[in-house]
């Protein structure tokens, strides 16, 4: 799960809040890569409206879904 932190409607900060990879190393490895490029493109776009991490296709997909909720539950679009 995401977490974000907002000014306004301004997103300011985006984290990982829990972290679901069933101890693949792989996974692991590909989380550490494509996390830290998905939060940077999440700023930036100050959306959920974000391209994925080309060889992460899972992480970025629950990472912007998990994105989307955190961002609708604090009624930010």
């Amino acid at each position: 799960s995401v977490t974000v932190t907002v000014s306004g409607t301004r997103i300011t900060k985006v984290g990982i809040a829990s972290l679901d990879d069933g101890g693949n190393p792989r996974s692991q490895m590909i989380d550490q890569q494509a996390i830290p490029i998905l939060q940077q493109e999440a700023l930036q776009a100050q959306s959920a409206s974000i391209q994925g991490v080309s060889g992460a296709s899972y992480t970025s997909a629950g990472f912007t879904q998990s994105l989307q909720a955190a961002l609708h539950q604090l009624g930010v679009r």
